[in-house]
């Protein structure tokens, strides 16, 4: 062969490789293919369709990567994948059977993707017959997509467990990017009942699957972040106490990881969940004879709530989640808690600190203060009681539903959280009243620790901020969540959390500065010092509704309350007017 030709040849057939290997992007280039469906013209499409009835379109006749679609009935919408990171649309969208054709219309933003996907952007597909056709409103997402395919209903209507299918396609997966599994679901906590958009447990019953990177597991939670106004507080809480909890020595201890996914269920739009681990023996590594409990209420248990059944006379506070068939003797360590820091039936600082992990409870109290968790001082708050070679048991923590936190009570941004000191866990509170300037100290050095190592620090935590609101938002995802739920968005700022950070952290730098210089430091008032019977800390959380009404948390001021109004009445200063 001529050289000449042999050259054209080695040239063609670069081109072909060229051609193969991107044929999406150059179909997409050239406005006549996008994921595998052509592109059209309007005046194409109305010769196409012109003397045809329109009907509504079937689903189900619809298949993208070989799989079944996610579909909205009620807007007519067909939710597809996409990788943000790529430049062009990936993935094939094509006629379960050879009944007509399907095509999209023309439009300009098939030439903009990012946008496309960002702007939440509706593309209109034709679904074309011989006397007939139908349209449907496509949508792409950057988020991965669950679908929960029903096929019965198990038990009574109030307690009702659904079995069925469920599929999961997470587009930034390069293998098993589609995976699919039998599953049972149920909706999860009792006042999810009651909400419009409820949580659920999802089991998977025929294998085990890593979904979104987590680990690998049967069961699963999706959290609705029904009262997560922004979608961001839990998502942001768990990723700073996984940061705290990897810069200390206790193990085990960085809890649960949760991401973020768009839910369908029997052709409705649900709206985006937080897919999450689960707290159990599996995450925390337990061994067989550690105990695990989770609080799930601030009230101080009596004898007849230790236990798992749940009953109008028997209201369980504490629920024993491993071993999976407790006994009696397995509330004990328990109860040593609860009596330890909830009836403060112990004499010495010494004394309770050793029931305690107390690097891992130091941390924990640092992350309750910095969140201002409302809602994690001691309820949703995992509990394990680690077993010690001696009999004895030691305590540690994880958090859970981390909603309340961030300046978000619930409901909206309340800007007076920022300067909030009542935010103290359970156990680290009473140990301070019993050697204030131990744990004062101890909160002082560590925070100090944490903010010299960059493990807190404001840059580092408006990252996290701006890569979760990027993503929320780049992936279109948090447009629909609004549009299906909009309750959500009645009261809400993306800048509040940035607001609260900033402040918070500020607040902090200095509160645990005074707090300790406060222990140390004479207090006087008028000539006379009241040192030794007068604890600002206890003083104002013993008489915090009268007091936060007139005054700041001011050392000064709240002493010359105590001495004016205080004493004269018979007030208490210090939990013990012993001297320090």
């Amino acid at each position: 062969m001529p050289k000449k030709m042999q050259l054209w040849v080695i040239v063609a057939s670069l081109l072909f490789l060229f051609f193969f290997v991107n044929y999406e992007r150059i179909m997409t280039w050239i406005g006549k293919d996008v994921i595998s469906v052509s592109v059209k013209s309007e005046e194409v499409l109305s010769e196409l369709v012109e003397g045809k009835e329109e009907i509504a379109g079937d689903s189900d006749s619809l298949r993208f990567d070989e799989n079944m679609i996610a579909y909205d009935e009620t807007t007519n919408t067909i939710l597809i994948p996409q990788n943000m990171s790529d430049d062009y649309w990936k993935g094939q969208l094509k006629l379960l059977t050879n009944s007509g054709e399907i095509c999209f219309a023309e439009d300009d933003l098939w030439k903009n993707k990012s946008e496309a996907i960002r702007s939440g952007h509706a593309f209109a597909l034709y679904h074309i017959k011989e006397k007939e056709y139908s349209m449907f409103r496509v949508v792409f997402t950057g988020m991965p997509i669950m679908n929960l395919c029903t096929t019965e209903q198990i038990g009574a209507e109030e307690d009702r467990t659904w079995s069925g299918k469920v599929m999961v396609y997470d587009q930034y997966r390069t293998a098993e990017r589609i995976q699919h599994a039998e599953c049972q679901y149920r909706v999860r906590g009792g006042s999810s009942r009651e909400r419009e958009k409820s949580s659920y447990k999802l089991e998977l019953t025929d294998k085990k699957l890593s979904f979104l990177g987590l680990r690998k597991d049967e069961d699963w939670i999706l959290n609705a972040l029904y009262d997560d106004t922004g979608l961001i507080h839990n998502k942001l809480s768990y990723s700073v106490w996984q940061e705290i909890a990897a810069y200390n020595q206790v193990p085990n201890d960085e809890g649960i990881s949760i991401e973020y996914i768009e839910v369908f269920r029997d052709n409705e739009y649900l709206g985006v969940y937080a897919l999450t681990e689960r707290i159990d023996r599996k995450t925390l590594s337990m061994d067989k004879n550690d105990i695990l409990y989770k609080c799930r209420a601030d009230r101080i248990p009596e004898e007849h709530n230790y236990t798992n059944e749940d009953t109008d006379d028997l209201r369980p506070i504490f629920i024993l989640k491993y071993p999976k068939e407790p006994e009696d003797k397995d509330w004990e360590p328990l109860k040593d808690w609860v009596n330890y820091y909830c009836k403060e039936q112990f004499e010495t600082y010494e004394e309770g600190a050793a029931l305690l992990n107390m690097e891992n409870a130091i941390d924990y109290n640092l992350f309750a203060l910095l969140i201002g968790g409302y809602d994690n001082i001691r309820k949703n708050v995992f509990l394990i009681a680690e077993y010690q070679q001696d009999g004895s048991y030691v305590f540690k923590k994880v958090p859970w539903d981390l909603n309340s936190t961030w300046g978000n009570p619930w409901v909206s941004f309340e800007p007076y959280s920022i300067t909030d000191n009542s935010t103290w866990c359970t156990d680290i509170s009473t140990l301070y009243f019993y050697d204030e300037t131990k744990v004062a100290d101890l909160l002082r050095v560590r925070w100090k620790e944490l903010r010299d190592a960059g493990v807190i620090t404001k840059e580092k935590i408006y990252e996290m901020l701006n890569a979760e609101y990027s993503y929320l938002h780049d992936s279109g995802a948090y447009r629909r969540n609004y549009e299906k739920w909009p309750y959500m968005a009645e009261e809400w700022n993306d800048e509040c959390v940035y607001e609260f950070v900033d402040g918070r952290i500020d607040f902090l730098d200095t509160y645990f500065e005074q707090l300790y210089t406060d222990t140390v430091s004479e207090a006087v008032y008028d000539g006379v010092d009241y040192a030794d019977e007068f604890d600002v800390r206890y003083y104002w959380l013993k008489n915090y509704e009268t007091l936060s009404a007139i005054y700041p948390y001011d050392r000064n001021l709240l002493l010359e309350h105590y001495v004016l109004y205080g004493k004269p009445y018979g007030l208490q200063g210090r939990k013990t007017n012993e001297p320090r």
